[in-house]
């Protein structure tokens, strides 16, 4: 009994230590959220929910073939960046709220040197994708699109991993091999896409959750 008071010490300062060291401020649920967003979404464009222009039915295959007439290509293409844009505006506000409130709650700076890592490691491949996906839109090479973004994310994830959860390098492997799968397979990249940003983001927000989110 003696030595349990230094022991339990010893454990919340290396607990201190971990959390000042690396960002830990996700919400699990947050992040499954995002998967539900990304999995409604994805699934709109891929089947055609409710999609129709002047009684013409334009699957995502027929985009990709860029079979059809091209102002009704043009009209789905911006349907899927718009609701892409979406997608991404309501899960980065969701897991901003989401970080600050369980940050007060752990009385951790949001804003720290932590966070700025993560972010840095995450978005510098992600602002890469970005510019070289507009690149494969300019050039109407749209099949590769989706397996480009699911490449770069992952390559993301693998980095930001060493500043936050080593967990996100696991996911982020996961979403490199669905986008070489995919980039193999074209006209399949959305669906390689519902995997990876959907079912993937459920599950590992489901994991962090239960692992982290209720200790």
């Amino acid at each position: 009994m003696k030595n349990s008071k230094p022991e339990n010490d010893i454990g919340l300062i290396k607990d201190l230590m971990e959390r000042s060291s690396k960002f830990s401020n996700i919400s699990g649920i947050a992040v499954l959220f995002t998967g539900f967003l990304a999995l409604i979404g994805a699934s709109f464009i891929y089947f055609d929910i409710g999609f129709s222009v002047s009684e013409v039915h334009i699957s995502y295959n027929q985009l990709i073939s860029q079979n059809g007439k091209p102002d009704v290509l043009n009209l789905k293409l911006k349907l899927l960046i718009s609701i892409a844009s979406l997608i991404l505006i309501a899960s980065l506000i969701t897991l901003y709220f989401t970080a600050r409130n369980k940050s007060g709650k752990e009385g951790i700076a949001l804003f720290n040197s932590s966070f700025s890592r993560t972010l840095k490691s995450l978005f510098t491949p992600l602002l890469s994708g970005g510019v070289f996906c507009l690149f494969l839109l300019h050039h109407q090479m749209y099949g590769l699109v989706a397996p480009a973004t699911l490449i770069f994310y992952g390559l993301g994830l693998i980095s930001c991993s060493k500043f936050s959860y080593y967990e996100l390098e696991f996911l982020g492997y996961l979403e490199l091999v669905l986008g070489f799968i995919a980039s193999y397979f074209m006209g399949t990249g959305l669906l390689f896409w519902i995997i990876g940003f959907g079912i993937g983001h459920i599950l590992f927000g489901y994991y962090i959750h239960i692992k982290y989110d209720k200790k």
